[in-house]
Order: structure tokens, then sequence, then C-alpha cells
């Protein structure tokens, strides 16, 4: 598999566990208490964040260069947490992940992986998406 078909599969992959997210949160309400409270809930979220540290791990380097305004090492170290230190995890942390960092990585990963410019706010911060991703669409 080429590299630029190989990073496409990664981050098909991690926009897939991203709506799983998005769905487990529909599914549970969308609540903080609840995250807090049932394990269920924070085992099926901690197991996408696992898969999607993972695949982050997994993109090359010039793909990840190509998106410096995409945390790659904080998505892996969330990743390592989760596995290797799950007693001390910051639920408030991985909540305000879920809520708010979740649906702006898909958004970005969905840019790069159709090579497209769109603006996207978070967090009161406005993001344009100014790269072209030509590692991942192959060139122009």
């Amino acid at each position: 598999m080429k590299g630029n078909d190989r990073d496409r599969a990664i981050i098909e992959r991690m926009i897939k566990y991203y709506d799983d997210i998005s769905l487990l949160m529909k599914q549970y309400g969308g609540n903080f208490q609840r995250y807090i409270e049932d394990i269920s809930f924070q085992y099926s979220c901690g197991m996408c964040l696992i898969q999607i540290g993972e695949l982050a791990g997994r993109i090359s380097e010039d793909t990840a260069k190509s998106a410096p305004d995409i945390a790659w090492r904080a998505i892996k170290a969330m990743r390592n947490v989760h596995t290797h230190d799950y007693g001390n995890i910051d639920y408030t942390v991985v909540w305000d992940t879920l809520k708010n960092d979740i649906p702006v990585l898909k958004r970005r990963l969905t840019c790069i992986r159709y090579n497209q410019r769109i603006q996207i706010q978070s967090h009161g911060e406005n993001f344009t998406w100014t790269k072209t991703t030509t590692i991942i669409s192959g060139g122009q």
C-alpha cells in the first residue's frame, strides 16, 4: 500500500472512531454526570480514544507535518494514559476532549482526507485549514 493510501486508510479509521464517540454521546445523553457514574460509557469512549491514539501513531511523518495544527502527540498521550495508567485518568479532561476536541478533530481529519479548506470554530478560536495535503491526495 502506498504511503498516501495508507494514511488515507488510517484517517478513515480514525474518523470512524470519532463517529462512534458521537454515537455514544447521543446514546448516553451527552451528560457529564452520567459519564462519571456509568462505567460502560467511560469504557466505551476510552476504547475509542485508545484506538484513535494508536492510529495517530501510525500516521506518516509527512502527513503529520502537513497538519501541524493537529496535536498528534497529545492524541497519542491520551491513548497512553488510557492504556497504561488507567487509574490516574482525569475524567474532566477526558470529558472536555470528548465534547469539544473530538468534533473539531473529526472535521480537521475530514479536511485532510478530502483535501479541502474549511473554517472551524473551537473554544472561541477560529481555525482555517489552509494546507493542501498532497501526501494524502496523491499530489496535484
